[in-house]
């Protein structure tokens, strides 16, 4: 006699099943909103890696990074970039020398921490909004540009005003 209550076997493997088909494809859940889920804190992409808290300080609108750090060495080359979620910002290296700041906060439904970068585009993989290493929608369904920040570099220190 089987418990209502309690897992059953059956109960069991379909969950397990459906867990290890949604890692081997590399499906996670995401929702639309703010970072305050305990997946925040930064991310660095790429590297992946490294101490981030050292290469990386955030008072309120300031973001500063010491690009002589291996976690953020990404950004010294054309198309390194990097989202920091508890800033909820994205910096990319547009050409070897140009570094550009944006909100994460995606114009179309707020996403912030779904982000990828490749070919030159941002995407937020909430609803495949599109964006080009201008802050400019590329695809929609946002309509508006990302806010950009201003960026200023002096040698291996980079100062993100916000």
């Amino acid at each position: 006699m089987v418990n209502k209550n309690n897992y059953t076997r059956k109960d069991f493997l379909k969950t397990a099943g459906s867990t290890a088909l949604f890692a081997t494809l590399g499906i996670g859940f995401y929702g639309c909103g703010s970072s305050t889920d305990a997946m925040d804190g930064t991310e660095i992409t790429p590297p992946p890696g490294g101490n981030a808290a050292i290469a990386i300080s955030n008072n309120g609108n300031t973001i500063t990074i010491d690009l002589t750090e291996s976690s953020v060495s990404g950004l010294n080359a054309q198309g390194g970039w990097m989202l920091i979620r508890n800033a909820s910002t994205l910096v990319v290296n547009v050409d070897g020398s140009t570094i550009r700041a944006f909100t994460s906060v995606c114009t179309h439904a707020g996403c912030s921490t779904n982000w990828q970068f490749s070919n030159s585009r941002f995407e937020c993989t909430c609803h495949g909004s599109r964006f080009d290493t201008g802050g400019s929608v590329v695809r929609g369904p946002a309509t508006r540009d990302l806010q950009e920040f201003s960026v200023n570099r002096d040698g291996d220190e980079l100062v993100i005003n916000k």
